[in-house]
């Protein structure tokens, strides 16, 4: 059995989040994904996990195709707060299964990108706490991505009809 832990979160949580998968999954080959500062440290302490970078070599894309294809029979992510997005975070969503998520109070829950019901109080409550700034960008990230998006290819070629069947503002016909 195969385990991938997103370790997502700060040295001594990880620590204990490796700990506790360990005491879950005791023959399983565990590969656990940390940042190069924690790495060494996390290496030191547990010796039959396999540590890797956190850093998805070839881009985003590449890294959760290189995840599919290792075919892991469980993942087990940090859902800590933070202000930071992780990327790893939406990584585990992407896999296409049910991902095993623990958050900072020790609470364990299966989530799924397709289960927004199991990640989004998760989102809420980070999102009360973050930056107002931070919350206004990525709402408008959002829209210019979807709504904004979807409204600009229907009104675009309708002002474009009308531009070509009057002449331009501005000018005589």
């Amino acid at each position: 059995m195969k385990v991938a832990v997103f370790l997502t979160c700060d040295r001594a949580a990880a620590d204990a989040l490796l700990a506790r998968v360990r005491a879950r999954w005791p023959d399983a080959l565990l590969v656990g994904f940390a940042n190069d500062e924690d790495r060494d440290w996390l290496a030191a302490r547990h010796a039959t996990v396999e540590l890797r970078r956190d850093k998805p070599p070839g881009g985003r894309l590449a890294f959760v195709r290189a995840l599919r294809r290792e075919r892991f029979a469980e993942v087990v992510v940090a859902w800590h707060g933070g202000e930071r997005l992780q990327p790893l975070r939406l990584a585990a969503l992407a896999l296409g299964r049910l991902a095993l998520a623990t958050d900072e109070r020790g609470n364990e829950r299966r989530v799924g990108w397709w289960r927004p019901w199991t990640w989004g109080p998760h989102l809420l409550r980070r999102g009360l706490t973050a930056d107002p700034l931070f919350v206004a960008r990525c709402l408008a990230a959002c829209y210019r991505a979807t709504l904004g998006l979807v409204l600009a290819l229907v009104w675009l070629p309708l002002r474009l009809a009308v531009l070509r069947l009057c002449g331009r503002p501005g000018r005589p016909a």
